[in-house]
């Protein structure tokens, strides 16, 4: 039921959104030097907040990226995204740290807990995430926001307004200068959601990015100085 304080909640849909994004932002914060709190208070907002919302609109929480999933559909844009995106970097990087493909390739080890970091990335990390920046706020902010960049790869300046609170959101959250540049991951978060009308592909690639910047750290050591 509503009263004073869901009103001013949920009285306007962008608004919403960056309300729920400046809450979440002020608990990342101040739970950030308790670091076993830090994660619990993250994962808890990142749920919890979209869950509440959907109980005072009294809709499904699925709704916010889970239902009705068409899993070719996702699965080839995440493929496509995953290639087009990973190998440059890859390449890029290396080439920045004096190695080759070739050479990294042959010396390419795997840490022994790569499998679980990568679950945990995709399934803990990646959902909650995309839970709430992709499948909540970026809805509500493209009802306001919602001019197409690029057509073609349905880049619109929702998916870019969401990039930009994503990549100050971590930088806030983590006191580094290099927490911005989860900026550029998050438009293509954003563009598969809006490619598949969905988060699973966005979840899984969310994942991906974090689970091969952990390999490639493993393998060649700290990748940005």
């Amino acid at each position: 039921m509503y009263n004073k304080l869901t009103t001013f909640l949920f009285d306007n849909n962008h608004k919403e959104g960056f309300l729920a994004y400046y809450i979440s932002i002020f608990f990342f914060v101040i739970s950030a030097p308790i670091s076993q709190l830090h994660s619990i208070v993250v994962f808890s907002i990142l749920l919890f907040y979209p869950i509440w919302s959907a109980s005072i609109k009294k809709i499904d929480y699925l709704e916010y990226g889970l239902l009705n999933i068409k899993w070719k559909r996702t699965l080839y844009y995440l493929t496509i995204w995953t290639l087009v995106t990973f190998i440059p970097y890859v390449v890029v990087v290396l080439y920045f740290k004096n190695d080759s493909i070739i050479h990294f390739v042959k010396k390419l080890s795997l840490p022994k807990d790569f499998l679980t970091n990568a679950l945990f990335h995709i399934f803990a990390v990646g959902f909650s995430e995309e839970f709430f920046y992709r499948g909540y706020i970026q809805p509500l902010i493209q009802k306001k926001y919602n001019r197409y960049i690029i057509k073609a790869i349905k880049l619109d300046t929702g998916v870019l307004i969401v990039s930009l609170l994503f990549g100050v959101g971590h930088f806030l959250t983590y006191f580094t200068p290099f927490s911005l540049l989860t900026f550029f991951p998050s438009l293509v978060f954003g563009i598969l959601k809006n490619q598949t009308d969905n988060i699973v592909a966005s979840m899984f690639y969310h994942g991906f990015s974090n689970a091969l910047m952990y390999l490639l750290i493993y393998n060649i050591g700290r990748i940005y100085i």
